[in-house]
């Protein structure tokens, strides 16, 4: 349990984190390529995508079934281009837009119907 606090704490706050230069510590071991955590079942928890020592591309968090929970978008360390979260079902629960680590534009969160549960509009 310890550990996945650990995991998640590292992914919602490592887009506030300015490395500069440095490497970030989760590409340490493979600093261009996926790199990957798993649960203790086996079952991939989050692969983070590396380019020159730091966050860069897609980052993908799991449910311990194996189903989708989170992607989000980085650029050299911040969370920048579209991130979405799923319901274990697979269905969309929220979808909303990075630019330099911060929110921007409309952020919408959905039922797990479907049905739109509310939106937030974040400044550019």
């Amino acid at each position: 349990m310890a550990e996945r606090l650990i995991v998640i704490f590292i992914i919602l706050f490592a887009p506030a984190v300015a490395f500069g230069d440095a490497p970030n510590p989760i590409c340490k071991n493979n600093p261009n390529g996926i790199v990957k955590d798993y649960y203790p079942h086996g079952v991939v928890q989050t692969e983070w995508g590396c380019k020159n020592g730091h966050l860069n591309g897609v980052t993908k968090l799991y449910y311990e079934s194996g189903a989708l929970k989170k992607e989000v978008n980085y650029k050299n360390d911040k969370m920048d281009g579209p991130s979405h979260t799923y319901y274990e079902s697979g269905a969309l629960e929220g979808a909303c837009e990075y630019k330099d680590g911060n929110q921007v534009g409309v952020r919408k969160i959905y039922f797990e119907n479907g049905t739109l549960k509310g939106i937030t509009t974040f400044g550019e």
